[in-house]
């Protein structure tokens, strides 16, 4: 018979994460394209960095489309697996200008 096992404490911590690291990034998820508004990425093939100034969530099978809005005023707009996350050098030039 085994008492007090739900009631007892172990000193091993859960596997995961924290509780008090739940609240500590941004969720963004690439299959829907939700939480990448306001984030900097980068044309892969044209390098330019901007900010996602918008997003068309994906919808029955069509992928993400996000708007880029470079430094210039110009906007360039793709699905989202044309763009990718800026390296620390190219996010310092951006925030710089």
């Amino acid at each position: 018979m085994v008492t007090g096992l739900a009631t007892r404490q172990s000193g091993i911590e859960r596997a995961g994460f924290p509780p008090h690291n739940s609240h500590m990034g941004k969720t963004k998820i690439p299959a829907t394209g939700e939480g990448f508004l306001g984030e900097i990425m980068v044309h892969k093939i044209s390098r330019a960095v901007g900010v996602v100034d918008s997003v068309a969530l994906a919808q029955a099978g069509w992928p993400p489309q996000i708007t880029l809005k470079l430094p210039d005023g110009t906007v360039m707009k793709g699905r989202l697996s044309d763009f990718r996350d800026p390296s620390g050098n190219e996010r310092a030039k951006f925030s710089a200008q």
